[in-house]
């Protein structure tokens, strides 16, 4: 399991892909060459060009492009932002980072507002290295799950804990998350970027309010 340096809860800008608590939020740009900040900087607007194209800021037509919009039940008295991720069940899990053919698209859903997009998720395959075209720009992440023996991983339970039979471990699949804002430090956050989604008026007033 990967783990931060001693006396450290993060590890160092210059890691490109760890689990996510352990990663820092936003990306050191200075450490990225000239090139790899104008890679990224394609990447995003590809990125925003494909969504809209796609009209993937409608839900209607998200789904018609085969994501899965279905959206969980939100408890009564649940005024959280939530991001849900809609994925593309038939779009395989792949390292290439195509900005057209993310894996799934991620939406804010607020109560008692339409779902917002936010962002956009490429994964890998079980195994496969994520490439990093924007050096320590463009950063993987993976999670703990509970393994149990050659099944698939799954969420530990509440608390952190696993079933029993089943162990906590690092899972093998990476993920990028790419955020629909106007600069590279926010928009290749490892988490949605609040401060930044709220300025760009994707998440309620109300909301960014009591932040």
């Amino acid at each position: 399991m990967c783990t931060p340096p001693s006396g450290s809860e993060k590890l160092p800008a210059t890691s490109r892909r760890g689990l996510i608590q352990h990663l820092l939020q936003y990306p050191v740009l200075a450490l990225a060459t000239p090139s790899e900040r104008a890679r990224a900087r394609r990447l995003l607007e590809r990125l925003v060009a494909a969504a809209n194209a796609g009209s993937w800021r409608d839900p209607r037509a998200a789904a018609r492009a085969g994501f899965d919009m279905r959206t969980a039940p939100r408890k009564p008295g649940d005024l959280s932002v939530r991001y849900f991720h809609a994925e593309r069940r038939q779009e395989p899990r792949r390292a290439p980072l195509d900005p057209a053919r993310p894996k799934a698209l991620i939406y804010a859903n607020a109560p008692g507002r339409p779902l917002a997009l936010v962002g956009a998720m490429w994964s890998t395959r079980d195994g496969e290295i994520g490439p990093n075209p924007g050096g320590a720009i463009t950063r993987w992440h993976s999670h703990t799950v509970c393994k149990d023996g050659r099944k698939r991983g799954l969420k530990p339970l509440a608390g952190g804990r696993c079933p029993p039979g089943a162990r906590l471990t690092q899972g093998t699949s990476e993920m990028l998350h790419v955020w629909f804002t106007p600069d590279l430090r926010s928009a290749f956050a490892i988490r949605a970027p609040e401060p930044e989604l709220c300025a760009a008026s994707l998440l309620p007033a109300g909301y960014c309010g009591r932040r």
